[in-house]
């Protein structure tokens, strides 16, 4: 009698495998996450964390640890403006093309700065590290002000407004922080009285934007330059014919062009204003001769 037939294994089409990649209890783990990169092992922790509840809890203790150890931790940024103050100053000494130069790497040592700065006082930093950022690029505004008038500190100057580098580092730091913490720095009379002088130095544009952003100012700004706008357009009613006028301090000033072969003159005429009824006593009197590129101080 032949033997019965043997009876043929299914084939697996479910995808599972009954003999899952064995595992060695002597295994070293710590090594071979070691050879991962950073994105490999980012996907695979959080893969874990998606299936495994218990990944998931470790992942948010540790989160909740950190935050509370950032929020404990306080970061002074105060080298940064020394730094910056003295690699201004030593350009200071230097010839013009040697200060020209430098202006490059100190530039780039502010830029650097801010964003290291950005980085170290995310929004889950602390008030402190955030209060430390927000003096630090004020000093830096001061320095940077201050020594635009020398080859290295105008170039520098020149750098850091085109792109706001300064201003915009505040933004983001105010950004990052809740309304409780702008509250007290309104109520931090040191800092919001040097941010004041500050934007009245009249140096950086985006001052008046950081103030705004703070919850400081920003209305009554808009009233007054409405008004101003206004006394402007009713002095132009009152334009002379011969010549325009206009008021410096307490005298008056008449400017009279006329333009002949030498180029074009312009007679400036000043007299202090008198009494209604009695007649003004010019006090002074001089001619001068432009290119015909208009002066940048008479715009």
């Amino acid at each position: 009698m032949a033997a019965p037939a043997r009876k043929r294994q299914r084939v697996n089409t479910s995808g599972d495998t009954s003999n899952p990649l064995p595992t060695a209890p002597d295994t070293d783990y710590k090594s071979l996450i070691s050879t991962f990169d950073l994105s490999t092992t980012q996907s695979l922790l959080l893969s874990a964390a998606q299936h495994h509840p218990t990944v998931a809890q470790s992942i948010l203790i540790k989160h909740t640890e950190f935050l509370a150890a950032e929020r404990s931790r306080v970061i002074d940024f105060d080298h940064y403006s020394k730094s910056i103050w003295r690699a201004l100053r030593d350009a200071d000494k230097m010839s013009g093309s040697r200060a020209w130069e430098a202006s490059f790497d100190v530039s780039s040592s502010i830029e650097s700065a801010v964003e290291k700065m950005l980085k170290s006082a995310p929004a889950h930093a602390s008030l402190g590290t955030k209060k430390s950022a927000l003096y630090t690029l004020r000093k830096i505004c001061k320095t940077v002000a201050l020594g635009r008038n020398d080859t290295c500190g105008h170039e520098v100057y020149n750098t850091l407004t085109g792109e706001q580098t300064l201003e915009n580092g505040m933004l983001d730091i105010i950004g990052g922080m809740s309304e409780e913490e702008k509250q007290i720095m309104r109520g931090d009379g040191e800092w919001v009285g040097k941010m004041e002088e500050l934007e009245e130095m009249g140096d950086f544009d985006g001052i008046e934007d950081v103030l705004v952003e703070m919850g400081l100012g920003g209305s009554g700004d808009d009233d007054e330059i409405e008004n101003e706008s206004e006394d402007e357009n009713e002095s132009a009613d009152n334009v002379d014919s011969e010549g325009e006028e206009n008021i410096i301090g307490s005298r008056r000033c008449l400017f009279h062009a006329d333009f002949g072969e030498k180029g074009p003159t312009c007679d400036i005429v000043t007299s202090k204003p008198q009494a209604p009824g009695m007649a003004q006593e010019a006090s002074s009197a001089s001619s001068m001769h432009f290119s015909p590129k208009l002066d940048e101080n008479l715009k």
